[in-house]
């Protein structure tokens, strides 16, 4: 069969070249539907080569474009999601170009999926709230459902369990209010219920689960299969929380009977994983402790995932007393996690780095120095010579554009300790604030605020349950948080971009202290590069005046009293005393915007370099879409309409969730008393579109229609 496939992508070469377009369209559909069909293509290289060309074709748009999304699917599940994301990138382009929204919306699809299968969130939380905008305005529900499913899977696999939660919800609602998209119900209830087992929320994932095996049925299906062997799976793990060992060892056994039926490799070492924990608390440590490590040898032999065989392992030795055991396996995930976050990122600055260098010819992969020597050599000038200004302008765009796509995995890496995402940017003004009072040029202040947005890009690769822990960290579990800084700085070394150099410096070295007792190395007092330094105050500074955990926030003046308790020892002391000044400034002078609007709060004023993070600007839309229900619930409810309703005020609150961001604003002007006429003229739309909406809204919340519609004026 795969000779057969290779057969097929050769011959599409050769037809492609011969510029038979039609021809080659009919080739490529038979050589992707026959690689979607065995899983697996020889030559993966050739067909993304081949599938790109079909954007250049000047045949049926449409065809072009479905075969060049089954290529991308085709990639993602037979585990090249690189050449999935380059496929999906092309495809969304095109559909924007013939203005087809069905097909942005599901190439927006397959590059989320395929962004955060590559380790980029951001670029999968940005395509998703494409995605979502389109299916809201279209009242397209089952492409919202599967967005918010999709999004919620990106969101759990990167630690934000909480947020993961509420997109699961959200799909899950459509799933009970459609029936073409009612079979994930079983799936999502499950996903919900492993958010909260990393919550350590036990009862919440209970009831999950419970509500998850309701809804599952028996089934042929491999990808239902799979999420039985799952559902058994986190049962199992729930179970074992709850010290119900024999119920743990029931769902265990059922994941190994739906493994078997499944026959593929990650159902199988689900199901051992399950049946190992199960076996160790059980009292069969040997046992058990031998399926995870047969587990674990096979995943690294067949370069599968084994993230959940490691967080076996470590609980599994904790359990039985052996820490030291525990946290090899600890280092052996935070290795894994290192390796996968340095490809990742590596990766996607290669191809943003590369992007800049065909946009722009004057910005290709090379330092500020090669570019102002071109500017001069072009003689570019302004009264007989460069004009600085000009020069550090350019300069300052290049390092910006060149630094994107970093600083927004960056800032990811920070969302599960700061779901703002506004910390490092907090940081990064506070710190350019000081380095200006301390006579830093503009130029020297810019460049130290936009790398110092860098500076925890290591915690990506830190274990989330190190992460997550609501407690005080082992010694051994310190130390591995303490390797953030070594990762964040080899990250930043290797991403060929000349002029990170100082936010190398920042990631490495931010947690030395003056007397010589931080980390990684240990140095002292001007041994520590200066940056490093500036950093620690603003980094120690944000993280006291806000809230964690295991504390809640410092006031501010508490916050610069323990400042300067540190002077000498934490801090260079001739930086404390500008520092304290800063602060009592910012206090009292707030520093008016643009507009000439003053910020509410320090925070607000620190952090409005976040506010254009398009990362940021994502997350917000999508939960002003989850908060947007939310209000607009609140505010129907009252609505005198719903008297009329033949609906309890309970069924009525859950009806209102059905209607559209459309519909709702339509029903806001209704119960305004506006005619559709009117509404029509305030929304920019047609009397009859008006009128089919009103009618619709009318059916989803059991209003009487003829009563209402009289009452606006409609024959």
């Amino acid at each position: 069969m795969n000779a057969r496939t290779a057969s097929m992508t050769g011959q599409l070469k050769i037809t492609i070249t011969q510029g038979l377009q039609r021809t080659a369209l009919d080739q490529a559909e038979q050589a992707i539907s026959r690689a979607l069909q065995i899983g697996t293509c020889p030559d993966a290289n050739v067909l993304l080569e081949t599938a790109l060309e079909l954007a250049t074709f000047d045949v049926d748009k449409k065809r072009q474009l479905k075969s060049m999304l089954d290529a991308a699917r085709f990639f993602y599940i037979s585990g090249n999601p690189e050449f999935g994301l380059t496929l999906s990138i092309r495809a969304r382009e095109l559909a924007v170009e013939i203005q087809d929204e069905t097909s942005v919306g599901a190439a927006l699809t397959v590059l989320g999926v395929c962004a955060a299968d590559t380790g980029n969130l951001p670029m999968a939380m940005e395509a998703y709230s494409e995605a979502l905008s389109l299916a809201q305005k279209n009242d397209d529900f089952v492409r919202e459902g599967k967005t918010w499913h999709n999004l919620g899977t990106a969101l759990m696999y990167s630690g934000l369990y909480r947020e993961a939660i509420e997109s699961f919800n959200r799909a899950l609602f459509i799933a009970n209010s459609l029936q073409d998209f009612a079979s994930v119900a079983a799936p999502l209830h499950t996903n919900i219920a492993l958010c909260f087992l990393h919550l350590d929320e036990i009862s919440q994932g209970l009831t999950a689960i419970n509500k998850a095996a309701e809804l599952s049925h028996e089934s042929t299906d491999t990808n239902s299969i799979l999420d039985r062997v799952l559902m058994e799976g986190n049962f199992t793990r729930l179970l074992i929380e709850l010290e119900d060992f024999d119920g743990a060892l029931v769902h265990a056994k059922a994941a190994r009977h739906f493994a078997l039926i499944a026959r593929s490799t990650r159902a199988d070492i689900f199901a051992s994983v399950a049946e190992g924990l199960a076996e160790i608390f059980s009292g069969h440590a040997d046992v058990g402790i031998s399926r995870l490590t047969a587990s674990l040898q096979r995943g690294i032999a067949l370069k599968v995932t084994i993230r959940e065989v490691l967080v076996a392992l470590v609980k599994a030795h904790e359990h039985i007393g052996q820490h030291d055991k525990a946290l090899e396996y600890l280092n052996m995930m935070l290795e894994q996690q290192r390796k996968t976050q340095a490809a990742n990122v590596l990766q996607h600055v290669k191809r943003h780095l590369e992007q800049l260098h065909v946009a722009d010819k004057d910005s290709p992969i090379e330092d500020a120095s090669q570019i102002i020597k071109k500017l001069l050599t072009r003689a570019e000038v302004f009264e007989g010579r460069v004009a600085k200004s000009e020069l550090q302008k350019r300069d300052q765009q290049l390092f910006v554009a060149r630094v994107e796509v970093m600083e927004r995995l960056a800032v990811a890496a920070t969302l599960c300790e700061d779901r703002s995402g506004e910390r490092v940017y907090r940081v990064g003004r506070l710190a350019s604030l000081l380095a200006h009072m301390l006579g830093e040029d503009d130029h020297a202040v810019f460049r130290l605020e936009v790398a110092t947005r860098l500076y925890d890009i290591g915690k990506g690769s830190i274990p989330d349950s190190v992460r997550h822990k609501l407690g005080a960290y082992t010694p051994g579990e310190y130390g591995l948080m303490k390797m953030h800084t070594v990762i964040g700085a080899e990250l930043l070394a290797k991403s060929e971009i000349a002029e990170l150099q100082m936010a190398e410096q920042i990631a490495r070295y931010h947690h030395e202290r003056w007397d010589g007792s931080g980390y990684p190395e240990g140095l002292k007092g001007n041994a520590i590069p200066p940056p490093a330094r500036v950093v620690a105050l603003a980094d120690v500074f944000d993280a006291l005046t806000h809230q964690r955990p295991y504390r809640d926030a410092f006031t501010i003046d508490a916050a610069i009293e323990e400042i300067s308790k540190a002077s000498g020892t934490q801090f260079e002391p001739r930086l404390v005393e500008p520092f304290i000044k800063l602060i009592q400034l910012l206090r009292r002078e707030q520093i008016a915007d643009e507009h000439g609007n003053l910020p509410a709060n320090l925070d607000d004023l620190l952090g409005q370099s976040a506010k254009a993070s398009p990362l940021l600007m994502a997350r917000q839309k999508i939960w002003a879409s989850i908060d947007s229900v939310a209000k607009a619930k609140q505010a129907l409810l009252g609505s005198p309409l719903l008297k009329s309703s033949s609906a309890s005020s309970d069924k009525s609150a859950k009806l209102i969730e059905t209607l559209t961001p459309t519909e709702r604003e339509v029903f806001k002007w209704v119960q305004l008393g506006k005619t559709n006429p009117e509404i029509a003229q305030i929304l920019g739309s047609k009397t009859a579109t008006i009128k089919t909406h009103v009618q619709r809204i009318y059916r989803k919340l059991g209003i009487n229609t003829r009563v209402g519609l009289a009452r606006l004026g409609v024959e």
